[in-house]
C-alpha cells in the first residue's frame, strides 16, 4: 500500500569565478543552470519495506555513488522530519561527477520533497540553503553552500562568507547573442578527492601567495557580475581567464584539461575554464555567438564526451 507522490527540484549550477577559494572567503559568481534538473519523488511504503529505497532513472549506480545518494536523502529525510519507510525515485539531467552541481541540485530536490512528503510549509531560502549545505557535507566535507545556492534558483548570484551578497541578471545585445558552452569531459575524480587536493596546496602556500590568489579571485568575480549587469562580453572573458589563471596554482587542473583549454581557446572561445572542482568534469567556454559556439563544440567532438550551448542573457533563459 503506498500514499501520494510528492515532487521537489533543484538544477545545476555553472561556477563562473570562485571555486576553491570560496572556502578563504573570496567572492564567488555562479550561475543556475534551469535547463539541468533533478526531480527527487517521494512516497511512503508499506511497513515490509527498506526504511528508505531509491531508484534513479532506472539505471544501477556505482555503489559509491549509490551509498552516497542514499545517505544524502536519508540526511533530507531526518532534516525534513519524515520517518518510515519511503520510496524515492530520483529523475536527473545534472551529470554526476562533472563540476555541474548534482550533489547540490539532489540536496535541493530532495528537501522539498520530503517536505511536501510531510506537508510542512517549504522552507525559506536561508534554511532550505543552510541544510542543503548540510546534505551536501555529508558526502563532501564542509560545503561552502555555493553549489546550493545556484540549486536554489536560476539567478546568477554572487556568493561569500556563507550567503548571497547580490543577484544578477544578464542584459544587453552582446549577453543576449553571448552563450554559455559547457564541454564534457567524461566523469572526473571524486569532488572529495579535488577538494583534498585543493586543501593541501592551499595549506602549503605561504599567507601573501594564498591572499594574493584569494583576492583576485574576489576581484574577478565582482568583474564578471559586473560585466553581466552591464552587458560588456569582453569584461566577462577577461574575468574568467583571470579566475582560471588563479586556479592553476591548486593541482586541480588536469593535462587533459589544459589541453582542452587550450584547443578551445585556439577554436575561437573567448575564455574558457574549469567549473567546479576540477580533476576532470567540466569546462566553461565563453562564445560570442551561438555559431561560434555550435562551430567550437564541432571543432572539439573528437576531445570531448559531450557538450551543452546555453544562453547567457535572462530573457533567453528557459
Amino acid at each position: 500500500m503506498s500514499e501520494r507522490s510528492v515532487t521537489g527540484n533543484g538544477h545545476g549550477k555553472a561556477i563562473v569565478v570562485g571555486e576553491h577559494f570560496v572556502m578563504d572567503g573570496a567572492a564567488a559568481l555562479v550561475v543556475g543552470l534551469g535547463h539541468l534538473r533533478t526531480d527527487v519523488t517521494m512516497r511512503r511504503l508499506g511497513p515490509e519495506r527498506e526504511p528508505l529505497s531509491v531508484k534513479w532513472q532506472g539505471q544501477a549506480l556505482a555503489p559509491e555513488i549509490e551509498a552516497d545518494t542514499l545517505k544524502m536523502l536519508s540526511r533530507a529525510c531526518t532534516l525534513a522530519g519524515a520517518k518510515g519507510a519511503i520510496g524515492v525515485d530520483v529523475t536527473s539531467s545534472v551529470p554526476i561527477r562533472r563540476g555541474l552541481g548534482s550533489s547540490a541540485a539532489l540536496a535541493v530536490a530532495a528537501l522539498r520533497a520530503a517536505y511536501a512528503l510531510m506537508r510542512r510549509s517549504q522552507p525559506d531560502s536561508s534554511d532550505l540553503l543552510g541544510m542543503a549545505r548540510d546534505i551536501e557535507g555529508v558526502v563532501h566535507g564542509v560545503s561552502s553552500g555555493l553549489d546550493p545556492a545556484a540549486a536554489c534558483s536560476t539567478d546568477a548570484v554572487l556568493f561569500q562568507g556563507g550567503a548571497v551578497f547580490r543577484r544578477v541578471v544578464p542584459q544587453g545585445e552582446q549577453l543576449e547573442a553571448a552563450r554559455w558552452v559547457l564541454l564534457d569531459l567524461g566523469e572526473g575524480a571524486p569532488t572529495r578527492d579535488a577538494i583534498a587536493a585543493a586543501v593541501a596546496r592551499r595549506a602549503a602556500m605561504g599567507s601573501k601567495d594564498l591572499r594574493l590568489l584569494t583576492d583576485t579571485t574576489t576581484l574577478a568575480a565582482m568583474e564578471a557580475a559586473d560585466a553581466l549587469d552591464l552587458g560588456d562580453v569582453e569584461r566577462l572573458a577577461r574575468a574568467m581567464q583571470r579566475a582560471a589563471g588563479a586556479l592553476v596554482p591548486l593541482g586541480v587542473v588536469n593535462q587533459r584539461m589544459t589541453d582542452v583549454m587550450d584547443a578551445a581557446l585556439a577554436g575561437g572561445a573567448m575564455a574558457v575554464k574549469q567549473t567546479g572542482a576540477g580533476l576532470g568534469g567540466t569546462l566553461l567556454a565563453l562564445c560570442r555567438t551561438d555559431e561560434a559556439a555550435r562551430q567550437l563544440t564541432q571543432q572539439l567532438a573528437t576531445q570531448i564526451a559531450g557538450s551543452w550551448v546555453l544562453p547567457i542573457a535572462a530573457k533567453e533563459r528557459n
